[in-house]
C-alpha cells in the first residue's frame, strides 16, 4: 500500500513555500539533532520563530526567541509591534521584555506610543511588570503572580513539569499551582 502511493518509483515533492530555504534548512538540521549557531538564531529570528511555531518545535521557538529578545533594543518606537508580535506568538519571554519597557519608560510611552492597539488582555501583565518594577523582582514562592518567565520556566523544569513550557505566564503559573497541590 505505501509503495502506491510513490507511483512510479519517484518520491513526492513537497513544496514548502511560506519559509525561506536557509530557515528551512535550519529547522531541518535542528529537528534531527543539529543546534542552531547563535548567528543564525539572532539573524533569522523571527523567520525561525515563525517555523517553528507553525511546526510546533517548542525549543527551537524558546530559543529564537531568547536570541530575539538579546538582540533587540525595545524602544518607544517598536514596543507596540513587538507585543502584538509576542501576543500573535504567545513569546512570553519577548511580552514581559516589552511590559519592562513600558513599565519603565512610561512618560516616554504616553507621549509616542499609540496605545489604541494595546490588548485589553495585557493589562495584567503590564500591571505585573510594574509592580515588579516598584517592589523588586521578588516572589514568594507560594505566590508566582510576580515572578519573571524565565524564573517560572526555571521552576516548572525542576519540578519536572517543564515539557511544555511555551505558554503564557497565566499558563506556567497555573502548573506551578497545580503540580504544588498534587505533590
Amino acid at each position: 500500500m505505501l509503495a502506491e502511493l510513490f507511483g512510479d518509483g519517484e518520491p513526492p515533492v513537497v513544496n514548502v513555500n511560506d519559509i525561506k530555504p536557509d530557515v528551512f534548512h535550519q529547522l531541518l538540521w535542528y529537528v534531527y539533532g543539529g543546534t542552531v549557531p547563535e548567528t543564525l538564531l539572532k539573524e533569522y529570528a523571527k523567520d525561525i520563530i515563525d517555523a517553528a511555531d507553525k511546526y510546533s518545535i517548542v525549543n527551537l521557538k524558546l530559543e529564537a526567541e531568547a536570541a530575539y529578545v538579546k538582540s533587540t533594543t525595545i524602544t518607544a518606537d517598536n514596543a507596540m509591534d513587538n507585543l502584538l508580535y509576542a501576543d500573535a506568538k504567545n513569546l512570553a519571554v519577548l511580552k514581559e521584555a516589552v511590559m519592562d519597557f513600558i513599565a519603565d519608560n512610561g512618560g516616554e510611552v504616553i507621549g509616542n506610543v499609540s496605545l489604541d492597539q494595546f490588548p485589553g488582555h495585557l493589562v495584567r501583565d503590564l500591571l505585573v511588570a510594574t509592580t515588579r518594577r516598584n517592589e523588586g523582582d521578588s516572589g514568594r514562592d507560594d505566590d508566582f503572580t510576580t515572578v519573571r518567565v524565565s524564573e517560572l520556566r526555571r521552576k516548572l523544569h525542576e519540578k519536572g513539569l517543564g515539557m511544555n513550557v511555551d505558554g503564557s505566564r497565566e499558563a506556567m503559573i497555573e502548573a506551578l499551582r497545580s503540580g504544588a497541590a498534587a505533590s
